[in-house]
């Protein structure tokens, strides 16, 4: 490891809307993990829930560098991990479940009762170099840029997981995706791939038209669409909110069909209506979703190989992240930015 610089750059939070770039000793790997040199960590919008104070108390020691979706190459191993890893491209699942707990063995890792995740528990990607748990990392199939290889660690894998494992989308189904930035956008492709037909919700004429590039059959203006009279004649069986504001949770309620699923996946408020009467009396199953499995990490990181999901990603230097943190808040950002050391 000598050859590896002994002091390295990274985003540090420090306490509420204290967050800057610093120097800082690079870490060594412990004996289950590995060291990854980082080529590109995606900017989320939990980042900024972190950064403003959003979480409602949610505990986030301090200081920690964040950034939880990462890509890069392992550049050193502990004493018990496999050397042959050094070298490989890879993304890192983020939730890093301990391997042990009864949701890691059903296959559940991301609701692993012991896991520290990365960018939110532990050190993450906003940095030079980042260690990981090795048993965290995903390879990277050729095809796969490092900066879609990082957004897909969650901007990809969290949408998958919310309309395939919690929302058990069915071909020929309606689905409606409300809000389409970095996630929704790639909730609309991924729902196109599963043979939905699909209705792109959004206040932001720019994203409406880019979900209409992706895949979307019908694009339509929240503040336009009265939830009594649908914007088609099909029943809409999934409604997916990537925004969860109090407008939308609602919307979403009052959109879904009789005997239909609502999965919450956006984090913009901690509260919100429930229409009590209209979930009981319809049989509308509300239904949380947070992030996603390894195994569906491996999945989506193979379509995107493959050309069926195409993720927005726009990347800029880490020594920038200042300002993109400012315009991903301002809503100047309209798909999805990766930071690159």
């Amino acid at each position: 490891m000598a050859t590896i610089p002994a002091v390295m750059r990274a985003a540090r939070y420090f306490g509420p809307r204290e967050f800057r770039v610093v120097e800082v000793s690079r870490p060594d790997p412990g004996p289950a993990e590995s060291l990854v040199r980082v080529r590109a960590a995606g900017l989320c919008h939990s980042d900024l829930h972190i950064i403003f104070d959003e979480l409602g108390g949610y505990p986030i020691p301090t200081p920690l560098t964040l950034g939880h979706e990462i890509a890069g190459d392992v550049v050193a191993v502990g004493d018990a991990v496999d050397p042959s890893l050094i070298g490989q491209r890879v993304a890192v699942f983020g939730p890093a479940g301990c391997g042990q707990c009864r949701y890691c063995r059903e296959g559940r890792d991301h609701l692993c009762i012991a896991s520290r995740p990365l960018g939110l528990a532990r050190d993450g990607g906003y940095a030079d170099y980042v260690v990981v748990p090795a048993h965290a990392l995903v390879p990277v199939p050729n095809g796969v840029s490092d900066a879609e290889a990082a957004v897909a660690t969650d901007a990809v894998l969290t949408p998958f997981h919310a309309l395939t494992r919690v929302g058990q989308l069915r071909p020929g189904e309606t689905v409606a995706i409300i809000g389409v930035g970095g996630l929704g956008l790639n909730a609309v492709q991924i729902a196109k791939a599963l043979g939905a037909f699909v209705i792109a919700v959004d206040v932001v004429p720019a994203k409406l038209e880019l979900a209409k590039q992706y895949g979307a059959d019908r694009v339509v203006d929240s503040r336009q669409l009265d939830p009594a009279h649908p914007p088609v004649d099909r029943p809409i069986t999934l409604v997916a909110d990537f925004v969860g504001a109090e407008a939308t949770k609602l919307l979403a309620q009052q959109l879904v069909a009789r005997g239909g699923r609502v999965v919450m996946v956006g984090l913009a408020t901690p509260g919100g209506t429930m229409l009590g009467l209209r979930l009981i009396a319809d049989e509308v199953a509300v239904l949380g979703s947070f992030w996603g499995t390894r195994q569906e990490l491996a999945t989506v990181l193979d379509l995107i190989a493959r050309g069926l999901i195409r993720p927005q990603v726009e990347t800029h230097p880490l020594d920038e992240i200042g300002q993109w943190v400012e315009r991903l808040r301002a809503g100047e950002v309209t798909s999805r930015v990766a930071l690159v050391p």
